[in-house]
């Protein structure tokens, strides 16, 4: 029964300080806060997920995302220069693939063909294909790298890289032995976000 008790009161009293206005409870003191000391620059959050959830969806926008315009450009050249460069490999593979089929059709019909220039054929058509499957996996491995620098880009963005980050001092003192050194101590403050 007591359980009940505590149940009911403790919902009706969680639903009644809900019902109350937020400015009505801060103009009556209940709620205190700190104030933002005007010396903190607020930065903003960059979230990597986010930002390489961006760049997987259209390349580069994870960057525009990290403000970091400029790296879009890069990325739309690198992307644009290897499909181009697909559409090139891919165009001279049905070419040699062209005239190989034309040979073969003439053989079939009779003629008689050089065999060599078939063999030559052959090859270039193999070798721009070979060359157009590599172009393309150069394309995804740009496409990958687009995204993983894009969420690594966001999760450097939030360390802290001032001036004022390490204090380098010369450091005097004495090892166990008695033996002096001379040295640069490091002090680096850590605080609490």
């Amino acid at each position: 029964m007591q359980k009940i008790i505590f149940l009911v009161s403790f919902f009706a009293l969680g639903f009644g300080a809900m019902a109350q206005d937020p400015i009505e409870i801060m103009d009556k003191g209940l709620v205190e806060g700190d104030t933002v000391p005007p010396d903190i620059e607020l930065r903003k959050e960059y979230d990597p997920k986010r930002a390489s959830t961006l760049s997987a969806i259209f390349p580069g926008l994870g960057q525009i995302y990290n403000d970091s315009w400029w790296k879009a450009p890069i990325i739309y050249v690198g992307m644009g220069t290897s499909i181009y460069f697909i559409d090139y490999n891919n165009q001279k593979r049905k070419d040699y693939t062209v005239l190989v089929k034309e040979l073969l059709a003439k053989q079939k019909n009779g003629e008689t063909i050089n065999e060599n220039e078939l063999r030559v054929y052959r090859r270039n058509a193999d070798y721009w294909r070979k060359n157009r499957d590599l172009v393309f996996l150069t394309t995804l491995a740009i496409y990958g790298l687009n995204i993983i620098e894009a969420s690594i880009d966001a999760h450097l963005k939030g360390f802290n890289v001032n001036d004022n980050l390490a204090n380098f001092k010369p450091k005097v003192g004495v090892i166990n032995n008695g033996t002096t050194y001379l040295g640069v101590g490091v002090t680096i403050p850590i605080r609490s976000r």
